[in-house]
This record gives C-alpha cells, sequence and structure tokens, in this order.
C-alpha cells in the first residue's frame, strides 16, 4: 500500500506556500495517499508489446481560420481598462472598507 504521511503533506505544502491546518492535512493526506495507489495500480498495468506511437493521432494540428478576429490578449490591458494610470487599473475606493465608517463614525 503506499500512502502519504501527514509530515510530506506538510513539507509539501511549505515547498507550496501553503500553510494547511490539521483538518486540511488529514483531508490532503487521504487525497495524496488515493492519488498514489491509483497510480501504482496504473503501473501493474501490462503493457508488453504496445508501442508508444501507437497511442499517438496521425494528422497536422488545426491552423487558424483565415480572416479570424486577432487574439484579445494582444493587445495591452490598458486599452480595456476604463481608468488606467502608471501600469495599473484604478477602481473606485470601497466605502466600506474605511474604518471610520466601520466603526459608526463619520
Amino acid at each position: 500500500m503506499v500512502a502519504a504521511s501527514p509530515e510530506e503533506i506538510d513539507r509539501i505544502a511549505a515547498l507550496a506556500c501553503l500553510r494547511l491546518g490539521r483538518r486540511e492535512n488529514r483531508e490532503m493526506t487521504k487525497d495524496i495517499s488515493r492519488i498514489l495507489e491509483y497510480v501504482a495500480q496504473l503501473q501493474e498495468v501490462d503493457v508488453e508489446g504496445i508501442s508508444e506511437s501507437s497511442i499517438a493521432v496521425d494528422w497536422a494540428a488545426p491552423t487558424r481560420i483565415p480572416g479570424a478576429l486577432p487574439d484579445p490578449l494582444l493587445r495591452p490591458p490598458s486599452d480595456a481598462a476604463p481608468d488606467w494610470r502608471e501600469g495599473f487599473f484604478v477602481v473606485p475606493r470601497l466605502s466600506a472598507l474605511d474604518r471610520d465608517e466601520a466603526d459608526g463614525k463619520e
């Protein structure tokens, strides 16, 4: 049986700059262990006599349709921004986030 340990999950989470709680660690340990068990099952499949290239499909990749519109991501984001200053989107301030209003002070 292949299984991940909670310590391994903590190490992987730290590498990914994630902080997991105890419950999240337990759930992730179970999920990763299931994935590892499935991969172990796949490794036991007999693939003798199956060539690697027999799975590939032999046709050319589709090409762009003539006259298609250009990709909108090729334009700079400032073209779509209602308010753009010094390389940043400018959005209205949310008054609910002001401390004075949140405390009931005006």
